[in-house]
């Protein structure tokens, strides 16, 4: 089968990699059509995936009207560029991931010669926007935005969302029961495994880490406070952020504030294929993640990465990451408050015993979430289509 994808990130987009590597495996023909990336050079040395990056993007945009301009740009590049192979290569599916939902259309001159189309909704865009932009869902560019869901979720073939939160929501306002599938957003199990027994002793060092987006509903600076905080009692403790994005000159700032150069690292623009071996020392890994509109309903890779890898998880009480995790598995923290992380991290740093327990308890939740299981139903979904 020939697939392409289409998604206004860059090549190195977690989920769209699980999707393009899993896809390899059993012998199809996958084309990104992307943003571009720093590490270029490697784009089309990836086990025969071949990457088109049509456009830069500034991760700092604050503006809406900026936002949806690149996107606008990349709509039409990204309908150029897919029209133009698929009439060389005649490709049976084309999978677009969101944002932005309108970006979909791109794909209509391949769709009206035959070729299914499938929406992967990484972000419900309404409440990104909402929370992105700070306006109400009264606001009309809100009502707009819920339109355009409802018309290209209409437009494609099949819907896939992340989590069954997300799917009540788009079967609520955007799109049928049969035509909507999650697709959780597991670790793919060839990188994120455990590569060597984990080590609870109180040996001197404690290092805690988070990967991921460094973005204002992530809440990586309420670990920079608690570690201000926890710091008194482990003076040689480590934070280890990786990640960019618009609040990374932010946290840098915050580390300084603190006094917590030492203590903290951050290392940015790293592949995906290397984050299991710099988080694989980390004695606990950290999802900061606020509360609320948007942020609350989203559940990160991160975590399921950690808890694959057997490294206890810190966690904040969202209501996603209580439909998914227990408190036998994880160790919760109130939201936005540093106080609450911080006496999460010294009772793990203590307590070895029960880091220990949380990862025994949290391999119920590996085996039932394995990117083995929705690689199966990816397959059968796209067969079927």
């Amino acid at each position: 089968m020939k697939i392409c994808m289409i998604a206004y990130s860059t090549f190195y987009d977690g989920r769209v990699q699980r999707y393009a590597q899993s896809l390899r495996e059993r012998g199809d023909r996958v084309d990104i059509i992307c943003l571009h990336s720093k590490r270029r050079s490697s784009y089309n040395n990836n086990k025969g995936i071949r990457a088109y990056p049509i456009i830069k993007r500034d991760y700092k945009e604050r503006y809406p009207f900026l936002h949806l301009k690149q996107m606008i740009i990349f709509f039409f590049l990204s309908a150029y560029v897919c029209t133009k192979l698929h009439l060389k290569e005649k490709y049976d599916l084309i999978h677009f991931h969101n944002i932005p939902d309108f970006g979909v259309f791109c794909t209509l001159i391949p769709k009206l010669l035959g070729v299914k189309v499938i929406l992967d909704i990484h972000d419900v865009v309404p409440e990104f926007y909402m929370r992105k932009f700070s306006v109400s869902e009264n606001h009309i560019a809100i009502r707009f935005l819920k339109w355009i869901e409802r018309i290209s979720a209409g437009y494609v073939d099949h819907v896939i969302t992340v989590t069954d939160v997300w799917r009540d929501r788009l079967i609520e306002r955007s799109v049928k029961p049969p035509k909507c599938t999650v697709i959780l957003n597991a670790p793919y199990n060839q990188l994120f495994y455990v590569q060597k027994p984990r080590n609870f002793s109180r040996n001197g060092r404690f290092m805690i880490s988070y990967h991921g987006n460094l973005t204002e509903p992530t809440g990586v600076e309420i670990g920079i406070k608690a570690l201000s905080i926890a710091v008194k009692t482990i003076p040689t403790i480590q934070f280890q952020i990786i990640g960019k994005g618009r609040e990374l000159d932010n946290l840098r700032k915050l580390t300084q504030e603190l006094m917590l150069e030492k203590n903290v690292r951050f290392i940015k623009d790293v592949a995906l294929d290397k984050i299991p071996e710099l988080i694989s020392e980390a004695d606990v890994g950290l999802d900061t993640k606020k509360d609320g509109l948007y942020a609350g309903e989203t559940l990160s890779v991160k975590a399921m990465e950690y808890l694959a890898m057997h490294i206890p998880l810190i966690i904040s009480r969202t209501k996603t990451a209580q439909a998914y995790f227990d408190d036998s598995m994880v160790m919760f923290f109130k939201p936005g408050d540093e106080k609450d992380l911080a006496r999460c991290i010294l009772e793990l740093y203590e307590s070895p015993h029960k880091r220990d327990k949380l990862v025994k308890n949290a391999n119920r939740f590996n085996k039932e979430y394995r990117w083995e299981k929705y690689k199966k139903i990816y397959y059968h979904l796209i067969d079927n289509l």
